[in-house]
């Protein structure tokens, strides 16, 4: 696979930590990565120094990599990550809440996940930005909110919430399992994908002909993510009855 030019700086950049922490011998942190370029750091570099991925809860997509010395064993209460408990008199969405920071002109890389809880949200952030923040986002759309950071300890983070989308494919092709999911019309599925809005386990996908498997992550631009849950079996017609996980 041929890098782009920002997955080589990005590897740049990953390489400089791992060095500092040689030279160093402390612990040298990345900002947070998406799940693209953790899937490409994991592939690409093979650090000779103890290493971890942490998000700052278990099922985290977007995490920070931290590079340890030989005498230090990687454990998460090492990360600079806070924990930002959202109070406001209704929950208001994922799509409002990184709205609102993004409005405050914080950097993407500066946040991780905004997970949930049974009544607040929570949102993962560098811990140098969380004062700011706590300060700052008064507003999530049209509702006041307040920000107060919490120990990792006192967390319940729930499942990220999906529903299925059952029904039938022609074949396992990218663009018919797009189809499906989106409801769009094949030919609308093939643009998408050709105008690279479409990835497949975190790396842009442009083959139409693509064949997509059970455990296959997709993620469409403005549209959302699912992974390729079920394979059923065939209809009497022949098409594919399959199952997604849609996230919400």
């Amino acid at each position: 696979m041929t890098l782009q030019t920002d997955e080589k700086l990005l590897l740049a950049r990953l390489e400089d930590l791992e060095q500092g922490t040689e030279r160093g011998n402390y612990p040298h942190f990345s900002r947070f990565l998406d799940p693209g370029e953790c899937a490409l750091f994991l592939e690409r570099m093979h650090p000779q120094v103890p290493y971890m991925l942490w998000g700052g809860y278990e099922d985290a997509e977007r995490k920070m990599l931290g590079f340890f010395p030989d005498y230090m064993e990687p454990e998460p209460s090492l990360f600079p990550i806070a924990a930002l408990r959202l109070s406001a008199p209704e929950k208001p969405g994922h799509r409002t809440i990184l709205g609102s920071l993004m409005a405050l002109g914080i950097e993407r890389n500066l946040l991780g996940d905004v997970a949930m809880e049974e009544h607040h949200p929570v949102i993962f952030a560098c811990d140098s930005i969380s004062e700011y923040l706590c300060l700052n986002l008064t507003r999530a759309g049209r509702l006041p909110v307040t920000l107060t950071e919490v120990p990792f300890h006192e967390l319940t983070i729930l499942p990220r919430a999906w529903e299925p989308v059952c029904g039938t494919v022609a074949s396992l092709r990218l663009d018919c399992v797009l189809g499906l999911l989106t409801g769009a019309s094949r030919s609308t599925a093939e643009q998408m994908i050709r105008h690279e809005q479409v990835s497949v386990n975190h790396s842009v996908c442009t083959k139409t002909s693509f064949t997509v498997s059970q455990g296959d992550v997709l993620s469409i631009r403005k549209f959302g993510r699912a992974e390729l849950l079920d394979i059923i079996g065939e209809t009497k017609k022949g098409r594919m009855r399959i199952v997604l996980k849609k996230f919400i």
